[in-house]
């Protein structure tokens, strides 16, 4: 998750970055989701500038059945992520912030971590495939 987080504030940072490094991160309907809102972002000249934190994690779940990758039966972690956006700001065209004074500076979001590439890299293959923000209280900031 800290990865996750880490490449999506680089690329929300650096217009000139490469989409393509979100596929290191995440897979199928996160990978999509990201995509596009990184894509919206830079189509109206906002950059963000500061880090995302993680206050929480609470690991919810682990499956690891491999045992029909192509039909998506992969081992997942579901994971709830409270995330700190204090230090965060996204900025316009001219450089005027456009974060609302009543953005909450800290949610949850339900993620799942899924390995598709299990047999291969049990390690290293794990991507975020969906993310579900959690109606719940807030945690406190990092």
């Amino acid at each position: 998750m800290t990865d996750y987080y880490a490449v999506l504030d680089g690329l929300r940072a650096d217009p000139s970055s490469d989409l393509k490094e979100l596929e290191t991160v995440a897979i199928g309907a996160q990978l999509n989701a990201v995509q596009t809102l990184v894509q919206r972002q830079r189509d109206q000249g906002q950059r963000q500038t500061g880090t995302t934190a993680i206050s929480e994690l609470k690991v919810q779940s682990v499956t690891l059945d491999n045992s029909d990758p192509d039909a998506g039966k992969v081992p997942t972690v579901v994971i709830d992520v409270c995330w700190d956006v204090t230090k965060v700001d996204v900025l316009d065209k001219s450089g005027k912030s456009i974060v609302s004074p009543d953005r909450p500076d800290t949610g949850w979001t339900r993620y799942t971590v899924a390995n598709y590439e299990y047999a291969a890299d049990p390690t290293g293959g794990w991507r975020v495939a969906t993310g579900q923000d959690l109606k719940q209280t807030p945690c406190a900031a990092s």
